[in-house]
């Protein structure tokens, strides 16, 4: 996987990119070792931004010691998170002010490789609401009972996949504008997305 690696103190991430490498992970920084944390990479040479020009599975933000507001050297956090990028916390977490936007808070660096791995496969909440909001007033609309229906979705690669489960018998037809209505919601939230696919569980 593709992982962008920020630290929250100079070489505070040092450790961790090695480790990452050697799991067979590879790693992209918004700056330069050494360089300042203004500009980045993007702002300094148009068009390597990594979240622009690389497909980036999760990004991990590392901390030497602990602090309360966001570092500069950290700016890219921001970045991931609009693009809904699965964040991993991870070194020194305490008082972290991404611990809340975080999908993996990973204390240390051992076995960091394991803490990107699960935040890459995990489900992705605002998206699953949304494609959930949408399923209902879809049932609800044909006068179905939509209490217990549900959507999960996933990230796979540059794409996503939306599994909806209305729990009721569904007609092909509102199966379809099940569908297509849950694209467009997702969509709404994620504009990143190359592919949203759809599968309903009958």
């Amino acid at each position: 996987m593709r992982v962008l690696l920020l630290e929250g103190d100079p070489g505070a991430a040092a450790g961790a990119a090695a480790k990452l490498a050697e799991a067979g992970h590879e790693v992209s920084r918004c700056h330069d070792a050494g360089a300042p944390a203004f500009p980045c990479r993007g702002l300094a040479e148009p068009g390597t931004c990594p979240l622009e020009r690389e497909h980036i599975d999760v990004a991990v933000v590392v901390r030497g010691q602990p602090g309360n507001g966001p570092a500069p050297g950290e700016d890219g956090v921001r970045c991931a998170l609009r693009r809904f990028v699965p964040l991993v916390v991870a070194g020194d977490v305490s008082r972290s002010p991404y611990a809340d936007w975080a999908t993996v808070v990973h204390e240390g660096t051992d076995e960091l490789d394991l803490a990107v791995t699960e935040a890459a496969s995990a489900p992705l909440r605002r998206h699953a609401d949304a494609a959930t909001r949408s399923l209902r007033e879809v049932l609800s609309r044909h006068g179905l009972d939509s209490s217990m229906a549900e959507a999960h979705v996933r990230r796979v690669g540059d794409d996503l996949r939306v599994m909806l489960r209305p729990n009721v018998p569904v007609e092909p037809a509102v199966a379809e504008m099940a569908s297509v209505r849950a694209v467009g919601a997702v969509r709404a939230l994620d504009a990143h997305p190359r592919v949203i696919d759809v599968t309903i569980e009958h």
